[in-house]
């Protein structure tokens, strides 16, 4: 019988041949998915997919790109909430932006810090 940890399907199993003439059971963890975008769903450039135990190894640098939300958003979804929250402040700080219509886009407000909105608008 073959050890609990290789009972499951997350395991590759693979029916090798030796020399001898046995035939034995080779096991292997799969590789895991892409990294997606939190947002849209688009797969992340620049951020490998390696088993955890093996990209513990890697430096930081190669794990994710050095950039603001990199690993979680993609570069286009990070520039639309870069905008947004910069639009929000423009409104709320600058009175010529008072009349500005804006309309709250939950999708980017769950990547910003909690109670962003409400200190802005208290500070109006």
């Amino acid at each position: 019988m073959t050890s609990p940890k290789n009972r499951s399907r997350s395991v590759k199993k693979r029916q090798v041949r030796t020399p001898g003439g046995r035939t034995v059971t080779h096991y292997k963890k799969k590789k895991p998915s892409k990294h997606s975008c939190g947002r849209c769903g688009k797969i992340l450039p620049g951020v490998p997919s390696r088993i955890r135990s093996k990209a513990k190894n890697m430096k930081k640098s190669e794990k994710i790109p050095s950039r603001i939300y990199a690993g979680n958003l993609c570069n286009e979804c990070v520039d639309s909430l870069v905008r947004y929250q910069t639009r929000f402040e423009a409104k709320f700080k600058y009175p010529d932006f008072s009349d500005l219509e804006m309309r709250r886009d939950l999708t980017l407000e769950r990547f910003l810090p909690s109670g962003w909105w409400q200190d802005l608008s208290k500070g109006k």
